[in-house]
């Protein structure tokens, strides 16, 4: 850890799972479903779907450092819009040394390597605004199998890889959402999440827990 942690300003209303204990991480998601979609018998496959959404996205960043995530239930009154958003430290990825902590040299050194590491990021890799610093987004979308319960849409799942100022740690926020059909507004939108974080001194615990409640 850092003393510097990834703060956001999010539209709307947005659900934060606990991820201190396993079984916090399963509790918070179960009530973030109640929550978010309601209790009656006829939302229960809604319910079903944005459980296994969340416990997706824990397990995606479960090769790093999980930091956040968070559900969106709505980003204007009375219009949902589905997005996850996951915040981890990728434990496989150290920087050499000798590059310094300037964070365009640090995104240089990455854009290299995922140009040889992986083809499908590299033909998507764009330079955006960050919190504060720029960041690298790389993005697919792919067609959600026949056995999801959400069929028939396409998953948009954009990587933003931002370089934590005055250090060689790179943090990836990932947001996704099935709404790959409308990729560029939805690209647009991400942007924007992402250029309005900042960095800030970590939150004592106390307050930390007092937030999750």
């Amino acid at each position: 850890m850092t003393g510097s942690e990834l703060r956001f300003r999010l539209p709307g209303r947005w659900f934060s799972v606990d991820l201190s204990t396993g079984a916090a991480t399963s509790a918070s998601i179960a009530a973030i479903a109640r929550d978010a979609v309601g209790v009656t018998d006829d939302r229960a496959t809604e319910r079903a779907t944005v459980r296994r959404q969340l416990h997706e996205a824990v397990a995606a960043g479960a090769s790093g450092d999980i930091r956040a995530l968070m559900l969106a239930h709505e980003i204007t009154p009375g219009t949902p819009l589905p997005v996850t958003l996951l915040v981890f430290e990728p434990s496989d990825l150290r920087m050499s040394p000798a590059i310094g902590t300037e964070p365009r040299t640090v995104l240089g050194v990455l854009r290299e390597a995922l140009a040889r590491l992986d083809p499908d990021a590299r033909d998507s890799l764009v330079e955006v605004d960050g919190p504060g610093v720029p960041a690298l987004r790389t993005h697919r979308v792919d067609d959600v199998p026949e056995d999801d319960d959400l069929h028939g849409t396409r998953r948009l799942s954009a990587d933003y890889w931002v370089p934590v100022p005055e250090t060689k740690q790179l943090l990836v926020v990932r947001l996704a959402t099935p709404l790959g059909d409308i990729e560029n507004l939805m690209l647009s939108l991400f942007d924007g999440f992402v250029a309005a974080a900042f960095f800030a001194a970590p939150r004592p615990s106390a307050l930390r827990e007092a937030l999750r409640r």
